[in-house]
């Protein structure tokens, strides 16, 4: 007797949910020999041969995880197949999260930067002025080396949780490592808690949400794994627009939202991109159409975000400080960021024609262009979503996705887990019957998990040429295409009636 296809369908997801655990592990694994280990940020390279055990290990991991969570998408996403559940897809996503937990950190060394960041604070120093080399940290040599005389970017609540970190720590990195890890899971927590709700209000699958936000490679490596603080400026910015729709009583919604959203510039100062769309979902409540709703949310909100990073402010003695450290974040020139990229092929050609000195030049002028588009990106992504004609909470998540991928693309240099906010937002507000553009989501996610070794070394740093030409052609031949999705087909078939002929002719078929 042959078992109903659903069953089939079952247990063929409980045979990739094994699958995801068993690629997991063995991502961590591997992760003991080729991963970011503890003082070796100067002997990162290319994997030699003594690490090549580890090096397979891990790609075939990746590679395991990243295929399960493909099929799970790719079987659920039928309408005549099993339905994807909230509840299923969170305990699978747990199960393919706990092996990373007790990895040592993957694709990058960003977590020791942390951990010496919050040692300068815990000693008393001001981190915004204060170097982990001029300290010093007693972990420097796991620390990547643009980070060990450089401010830290960070806001005044990631500062003062870090320091806690190393405080608790009592010197010990695998301590540290794993408190810092723990505060990334919190921000996990958050973006799955409020993320439900969310999903629910915008009118989209809480198991389809939870498997593009969550569940992710890119989510394991880079927010479990690899303990990025952007994991916890996602959860906030989700509970943010979450909570902008959470009261019956607009002055409650604005409070609530600005306070998660303050929070989150106190981790990140880039998290304030979002302002703008989280006043607009607090006006998005039925019957709020009006510039009066706009114009009562929005200054409470504002005010509300602003106290609650003034207030973390003026308790750690930080201020604005950190905007000293954002100015070394763009001295790399990586081909992931567009107009870095673009920048980049110009400069190339420059010093093929023999001006040396034009290719810094050309990528400084690339930088600025970018951050103008972004301007105009934000501002039209915002009017578009204020003038949707329904589920305008929808389109303002939505439109918040989009402004942080704008900032990840267009700013002056990207990271792969730059990619984990507009990821959850997107995963939030991306109608299920959009299966084109949610696969397009996937694949990208699918990628990036890829886009750097476990022991923190880049790919683009090490290709810069071929991926700014790359880059470069992709984006010429997207633009083409945009500015030929509008153009009118040439007519076909006989020559169209001039007027005087259809208004005389005949409306009723011939007999």
């Amino acid at each position: 007797m042959c078992d109903h296809p659903s069953v089939i369908a079952w247990r063929r997801l409980s045979g990739l949910r094994l699958l995801g655990v068993v690629g997991s592990a063995t991502l961590a694994a591997g992760g003991y020999q080729v991963g970011a280990l503890p003082g070796r940020a100067d002997a990162d390279g290319l994997p030699g041969l003594a690490q090549t055990p580890g090096a397979i290990a891990c790609l075939i991991g990746l590679i395991a995880l990243t295929a399960a969570w493909w099929q799970v998408g790719r079987i659920t996403a039928d309408p005549e197949g099993p339905q994807l559940t909230g509840r299923w897809m969170l305990v699978t996503a747990g199960l393919w999260a706990l092996p990373l937990l007790v990895a040592p950190p993957l694709a990058s060394r960003d977590v020791y930067a942390y951990a010496c960041q919050g040692a300068v604070v815990s000693g008393g120093e001001n981190p915004h002025t204060t170097s982990a080399a001029a300290l010093p940290c007693q972990w420097l040599d796991s620390v990547p080396p643009v980070w060990r005389d450089a401010a830290s970017p960070y806001g005044p609540l990631f500062s003062l949780v870090s320091g806690g970190a190393a405080a608790a720590s009592g010197g010990r990195i695998i301590v540290v490592v794993g408190l810092l890890r723990l505060l990334a899971l919190v921000g996990v927590l958050l973006a799955t808690w409020y993320g439900r709700r969310l999903a629910r209000e915008c009118g989209v699958s809480t198991g389809r949400a939870a498997w593009l936000g969550l569940a992710s490679p890119l989510v394991a490596v880079h927010a479990v794994a690899g303990a990025h603080n952007d994991v916890l400026v996602t959860g906030l910015v989700v509970a943010s627009t979450a909570l902008a729709v959470g009261s019956p009583r607009l002055t409650w919604r604005a409070v609530a939202a600005g306070t998660a959203l303050g929070l989150a510039v106190a981790v990140k100062a880039t998290a304030l991109i979002a302002l703008p769309f989280v006043v607009l979902a607090v006006a998005a409540a039925p019957g709020a159409r009006d510039w009066r709703t706009l114009a009562r949310a929005g200054p409470t909100l504002v005010v509300s975000t602003a106290v609650t990073y003034g207030a973390l402010a003026l308790a750690s003695g930080l201020g604005l400080g950190f905007l000293r450290g954002l100015t070394r974040t763009g001295e790399l020139a990586q081909w992931t960021s567009v107009p870095t990229a673009l920048g980049m092929s110009v400069g190339y050609l420059l010093r093929a024609a023999g001006l040396e000195d034009g290719y810094d030049a050309a990528v400084a002028v690339a930088r600025g262009i970018g951050l103008i588009a972004l301007a105009g990106v934000v501002v039209a992504v915002w009017w578009r979503a204020w003038r949707a004609p329904s589920n305008r909470l929808r389109h303002a998540v939505a439109g918040a996705g989009i402004a942080f991928a704008a900032v990840a693309l267009l700013g002056p240099v990207f990271y792969p887990w730059y990619a984990l906010t507009p990821l959850a937002l997107f995963a939030v507000s991306i109608r299920d019957d959009r299966v084109r553009t949610r696969t397009w989501l996937a694949a990208a996610a699918a990628v990036l998990a890829f886009l750097i070794l476990p022991n923190g070394v880049g790919l683009a740093p090490r290709t810069k040429l071929p991926g700014a030409l790359l880059v470069t052609v992709t984006a010429a031949a997207a633009a083409i295409r945009y500015g030929r999705r509008d153009v009118p087909a040439t007519p076909r078939g006989p020559a169209s009636s001039t007027p005087e002929q259809s208004r005389t002719r005949d409306p009723r078929p011939e007999r």
